[in-house]
């Protein structure tokens, strides 16, 4: 498969790029970066545009890791040339979300916030944990590089909704400060920590008399979110359309 990748200069970008060239059955198309110096710039015999929709390269499919201000120009790409999309990008609106949804009614669209695979058998484990530790206070605790734009992570908002699909009655609470901060029954405290280059590390906490359970996940390197995302790119190859989730890649015995 031919592939573009959006947000080529970034780090998930570049891990994107190590995992393509490195897989004897895909190729790089071209990439899109806003920190393009032109459209069209030379990168090691590929063209990298500041923008998706100056592409005229043909390609397979699309991986996009970048920022929430390009998916509607990404969308419409893959929309026009009916071709299958992986979303990693994180800090979408709803309106965004709704925006991906219409689309893939005629396109295949994988949307996820942690294409890891080890994170998405974290929510297993996590929904579990919730419906069997009842009265357990939890925390989740998130750390990322202090490049990143948006708080809290997409991976633990993941975790919390799965959580929450064991128990209805959580709701969120964002850090805590003042005096008035006492916890309350089925709150969710989620504490952002933005530091030097920690890739992402994510632990949830529960909290019961007289025991601790910490559910950890820890990522080495970006390369975990690039092979996921790889391999997701495959598994929407011969879908005609829907919206999917690494849960259906991890799923998938073909």
């Amino acid at each position: 498969m031919k592939l573009g990748v959006v947000g080529f200069y970034g780090k998930l970008g570049k891990a994107n790029y190590d995992s393509i060239m490195s897989n004897p059955d895909t190729s790089l198309a071209f990439g899109v970066s806003r920190s393009a110096s032109v459209d069209g710039d030379e990168h090691q015999g590929f063209k990298v545009y500041k923008n998706i929709l100056s592409v005229s390269e043909e390609c397979d499919g699309v991986i996009d890791f970048s920022n929430r201000e390009n998916i509607c120009d990404v969308v419409k790409f893959c929309l026009d040339r009916s071709i299958p999309l992986v979303i990693g990008t994180t800090g979408l609106t709803e309106s965004d979300e709704k925006y991906i949804e219409d689309a893939s009614k005629k396109i295949p669209i994988l949307l996820s916030h942690n294409t890891g695979f080890g994170v998405n058998v974290l929510l297993d484990i996590v929904k579990n944990a919730c419906d069997l530790l009842k009265g357990f206070d939890i925390e989740i605790v998130e750390k990322h590089h202090n490049r990143k734009e948006d708080a809290p992570s997409g991976t633990s908002k993941m975790i919390f909704n799965s959580m929450k699909s064991a128990n209805p009655d959580l709701f969120t609470t964002f850090g805590r400060t003042g005096p008035n901060s006492k916890r309350q029954q089925n709150e969710v405290g989620f504490h952002s920590v933005r530091g030097g280059t920690i890739i992402s590390d994510h632990d949830v906490i529960f909290a019961g008399n007289d025991e601790v359970i910490t559910i950890s996940h820890h990522a080495e390197s970006d390369r975990s979110f690039a092979n996921g995302a790889v391999r997701a790119i495959f598994y929407l190859k011969d879908k005609e359309n829907g919206l999917f989730d690494m849960k259906d890649v991890l799923l998938d015995t073909h």
